[in-house]
């Protein structure tokens, strides 16, 4: 490792201490760009749907490569630079928070600073183990997409108007930061681990199907196993069963078509696997409590 950075400010983990407070949450579509040196007096996380970026860190001989479904935590005070590799572009959501309130974040430039301006009073906590080791990774592949929803429910709360947006934004990144901790000090099997590659594959070909219709069934065909075995596989590795995910992935894929796209409700629900407008709705309420046509008017419109 080139150098040997250390955390300045560090505390041992202790979940019920988190009070994460949302300082900026966007969506990013990016060409690819170089990027710059930079620090954040605050935490970042950034999630990967599609493209894949490279990301340099001071302690580090090589470079973090992640891809689409991949979620990058990104500590105070260490130096890096994201690199945007991704072909045309690299389609992203980063959330700034701070793990225990305690950062006061005005402007969104405030969110960074390079070596010479610093403030060292500024820059948050970092949890650690009992050894010393941070308890975060710096790449998660395949973050589950429960944990991904939670993310884009704080985002949206963290842009709603309405009240308590904030107290919901709270208790969605805590919901978030909770399952990073199980991921982080839970090891995987030797089972799922002999197994990932392929289902990692599986999964971005679901992403880039969601018009098509999977079935446990063609889906273990895959991975020539047993239906019964590959659910269980499955629910090990992402952590729900594969039908579930597949609803959590198009339901995702929904939204993004209502906020980013003038696509009609009916020829959305044909782009993530519903061939009927009702079914396709109720779905979508199922899951997210109103509409699409309420979806669509309450972030396009004026909530986000």
């Amino acid at each position: 490792m080139p150098s040997g950075f250390m955390q300045p400010h560090t505390r041992p983990l202790d979940v019920r201490a988190f009070a994460p407070s949302v300082h900026y949450a966007e969506y990013q579509r990016t060409p690819p760009t170089r990027g710059y040196l930079r620090r954040l007096y605050d935490s970042e996380l950034m999630y990967i749907y599609s493209g894949s970026i490279r990301v340099h860190f001071e302690d580090e001989a090589s470079p973090l490569a992640l891809f689409a479904g991949d979620l990058l935590v990104l500590p105070p005070a260490i130096e890096h630079r994201i690199e945007l590799t991704g072909t045309p572009d690299t389609r992203l959501l980063g959330l700034h928070f701070d793990l225990y309130d305690e950062v006061e974040i005005e402007f969104e430039h405030q969110l960074v600073f390079q070596d010479g301006d610093a403030r060292e009073d500024r820059i948050g906590y970092w949890p650690v183990t009992g050894t010393g080791s941070p308890v975060f990774a710096r790449r998660y592949r395949s973050a589950p997409l429960e944990l991904v929803s939670w993310m884009e429910q704080a985002a949206e709360a963290y842009h709603a108007s309405r009240a308590a947006a904030s107290l919901a934004c709270r208790g969605y990144m805590q919901l978030v930061l909770a399952a990073l901790v199980g991921l982080s000090l839970e090891p995987q099997s030797q089972t799922v681990t002999a197994y990932q590659k392929r289902l990692l594959e599986l999964k971005s070909d679901l992403q880039q199907s969601l018009h098509l219709p999977h079935t446990n069934k063609t889906l273990a065909q895959r991975l020539n196993v047993s239906e019964d075995y590959f659910i269980r596989l499955f629910k090990q590795l992402f952590g729900e069963s594969p039908q579930k995910y597949v609803q959590r992935l198009r339901h995702q894929a929904a939204k993004r078509y209502l906020l980013e796209t003038d696509e009609k409700i009916e020829r959305i629900g044909a782009l993530v696997g519903y061939d009927d407008l009702h079914n396709f709705s109720h779905v979508f309420k199922k899951w997210q409590g109103i509409s699409p046509q309420q979806y669509r008017k309450l972030f396009r419109g004026g909530g986000s």
